[in-house]
Formats: C-alpha cells, sequence, structure tokens
C-alpha cells in the first residue's frame, strides 16, 4: 500500500492484514512508528501533487505498489492522483472534487433536486446581505466553501450580527464565502462505506454541539436514536447521494439535519468520520472500515465484522478563553465504569483562546455502554470527574 497521510489509525490495521506499506507524510504529523515501519517513507507537503508524484511513480518503479490510500481530508485528491497516474486501485477522485467543495456539492445536489438548500457564493459583505434579505431576514450560515473542522461556520440570526461574523468567517477563508439557509431540527453524522460502487450504511451518529455561533462539536453518540421512518429516510438520502457523487470505494463521513421536512444534507467528505466517530462504529457496529476499503483496494476477504459493545459515548473537553491553574481527578475518570480512554491535554499553566474549531478542544472521554442512554451518562460522569481551576482570560478577542 502507498498511504498518503493519516493519524496512526491506520498503521495497526495494515500489519493485521499482513501488508506492507510506504507512506508521505506531512511534517505535523511524521512519527518514528510510521518511518519504521514503512518500506519507504518522506515527509513532504503531500498537497502540492508535482512534488509528491516523482516520489511515488520511484517508489513503485522499485518496488510495485498494489493500492493507493488516504483517511485524511487534505490526502482524499492526492490520493487518487497518485492512484491514477501509478494505474493501480485508489482511483475515487470524481468523489472527492464533488465532496471537497462545499459549494460544488450544494450545485450538484440542488441541480439533481436532491436535499436542496438555497445558497449563495459571496465575494464581499453585500452579498450576503442580498442572500439574507431575499430569505426574508431568515438565518442563514456562513462557511468556507473548502474548510474543515468547523473552522470559520458561523450562524448569521439577525442582519445586525452579519458584519461580524462575516469578518470571523473572513479570518479562514480568503476567497468567496458560501452563504446558505439555515437547516432547524437535530444534526447527526452518518458513517457508510463503499466497495466498488455498491453502498451500505453503517452507523448513524447523534451530534452534541455548543449551539450558535459557531456549534463547535463537543460530544457524539451511537447508535443513534431515531424511528424506523427516520432512519429509512436518512438511509436513502445518502445512498442516493453517493451514487449521485460517484462513490467507488473506501468510506464516506456525511452530516445532516433532520429538518421537519426530513433529512437534509449539510456537508460530506470521503473519509472515515473524525472524533474517534471511526472507532466508536467499529465498536458498537463491528465495522472496521479502514481495513475493509483495504480489503476492497485488494482483493482480500472483508474481516469480519465483531462488536465490541452495544453503545458508545464520547464528550470533549472544551474550555475556553481562561488560563488552566490546576487539573485534577484523569486517574479517577481514567477508572470510572464504562470508561475506554481518557485522553486529557489540559495543564497548569495553558492559556486557552476561543473555542474556534474542533482543533481547539483539549481532549475527550471515550465510554462504552449497555445503550446510547448509558453511554452518555457514563461520558458525561467520568468527564465531570476531571476537576479543572480555571481564571479567565478577559479581553479576549472572538470568535
Amino acid at each position: 500500500m502507498l498511504l498518503i497521510g493519516g493519524r496512526g489509525h491506520e498503521l495497526g490495521k495494515v500489519d493485521k492484514l499482513g501488508l506492507r506499506y510506504s507512506m508521505i507524510q506531512i511534517p505535523a504529523r511524521a512519527s518514528e512508528r510510521q518511518s519504521t515501519g514503512a518500506q519507504h517513507y518522506a515527509v513532504a507537503d503531500y498537497r502540492r501533487i508535482g512534488d509528491i508524484l516523482p516520489i511515488a511513480r520511484a517508489w513503485h518503479a522499485a518496488d510495485p505498489f498494489d493500492a493507493v490510500a488516504s483517511f485524511t481530508e487534505y490526502g482524499l485528491e492526492p490520493a487518487s492522483r497518485c492512484a491514477i497516474d501509478l494505474g493501480v486501485p485508489g482511483d475515487n477522485l470524481t468523489a472527492v472534487l464533488r465532496t471537497r467543495d462545499k459549494t460544488r456539492t450544494r450545485d450538484l445536489l440542488n441541480r439533481n433536486g436532491l436535499s436542496p438548500v438555497r445558497h449563495r457564493v459571496c465575494t464581499a459583505l453585500a452579498d450576503a446581505r442580498d442572500f439574507m434579505a431575499e430569505r426574508g431576514g431568515q438565518a442563514i450560515v456562513l462557511k468556507p466553501p473548502a474548510g474543515g473542522l468547523s473552522e470559520g461556520v458561523f450562524i448569521v440570526e439577525t442582519e445586525a450580527q452579519l458584519p461580524q461574523r462575516w469578518a470571523w468567517t473572513r479570518l479562514v477563508a480568503s476567497g468567496p464565502i458560501l452563504a446558505e439557509e439555515y437547516l432547524g431540527g437535530p444534526e447527526y453524522s452518518v458513517e457508510s462505506i463503499s466497495d466498488h460502487g455498491r453502498h451500505e450504511v453503517v452507523m448513524v451518529t447523534e451530534k452534541l454541539t455548543t449551539g450558535p455561533p459557531g456549534f463547535v462539536e463537543i460530544g457524539h453518540q451511537v447508535p443513534a436514536r431515531l424511528g424506523p421512518r427516520e432512519r429509512d429516510g436518512i438511509d436513502q438520502l445518502i445512498g442516493d447521494f453517493l451514487n449521485l457523487i460517484g462513490q467507488q470505494t473506501g468510506p464516506v463521513h456525511s452530516e445532516l439535519r433532520n429538518t421537519p421536512s426530513g433529512p437534509r444534507l449539510i456537508e460530506a467528505q470521503t473519509r472515515i468520520g473524525g472524533d474517534q466517530i471511526w472507532e466508536m462504529c467499529e465498536m458498537v457496529s463491528g465495522a472496521d472500515m479502514i481495513s475493509e476499503t483495504f480489503a476492497a483496494l485488494l482483493g482480500l476477504p472483508m474481516p469480519p465484522r465483531t462488536p465490541v459493545a452495544r453503545a458508545a459515548a464520547i464528550r470533549f473537553f472544551s474550555y475556553a478563553d481562561a488560563r488552566i491553574l490546576d487539573v485534577r481527578g484523569v486517574p479517577a475518570a481514567a477508572n470510572a465504569p464504562g470508561v475506554v480512554r481518557v485522553h486529557c491535554t489540559l495543564e497548569p499553566g495553558q492559556e486557552l483562546g476561543s473555542l474556534a474549531s474542533s482543533e481547539s478542544r483539549q481532549g475527550y472521554v471515550l465510554c462504552e455502554g449497555f445503550s446510547t442512554h448509558d453511554a452518555t451518562v457514563k461520558a458525561e460522569a467520568a468527564r465531570d470527574l476531571v476537576r479543572v481551576g480555571l481564571a479567565p482570560l478577559v479581553g479576549r478577542p472572538a470568535p
């Protein structure tokens, strides 16, 4: 396998399947574990296709690859382009390009009458003001067309809020900004897996966010508590969407809201879900979507699905605008009922800014349970065992 980027989730699964791998990794995520296990290893900005193609070609000439894969957002397009160039499995370029740009996704959906959402590409604040006026002053959402991690995504509920929230989005969006009608209703994410154009919805996840204005995700629980009609509607929407984007082989992480008029897609990426959603999905469904992708690309038998929990929940440490004075109770949380793992990056003396994106959070508590409710209660109880002394930081600019 040639792996493009990743956080390390992939390596144990490569080893378990008995595969050999080479890897191109960005400097920020390079590690000794990756380099010592790889046949070939290069640290480079894999978003620069012209830089990495010569590397991939040279390695392929010396020791041919059987497939190329990536499970990280900015590695998706480079992986597909490498697979095409080398003539090996791993090309999912059509689906990648149709989902990496949120404007392209919206246009495709609207043209085909699937989960239509009113939107406008705005090059100036006046464009967003006009769009909001056309919507009768109803709430809109501003977002960077190619962003991730909830960065720069803000709801605008009144025209008076628009200049400030446009400025917040502009901090992370150098080009046009996408304005969309605000979709009400509970938010979910959907994990699906595809094998040469055959799709399966594996898991639906309930989501907990900070709410307006930024909706940064601070918790998840699985399986989502949905009635049969709600679940059927989500399954149908995701299946139609995967066909529409031309998804071939691998996972897709989709986000939607279950509005009063039915499920409506927010966005999607052709990768596993972050925030340990991929792990919770594996715990509860048994579906190891990384290993299943490798197996599909390489023509290997599919690994068996063996669930280890009925339900799972995660809660994030999400402090903001504070100086950390002390942190107590991490060992107690790690030994609390149902806890699978506590990962806490909080340290005395640390100064925290605003909760601007998923990257601003400070770790998590992951729990299993007998039901979704049980797992959620245990995760929140364990998180609350971590006692954090705080001193507020005043005068920090939003967001």
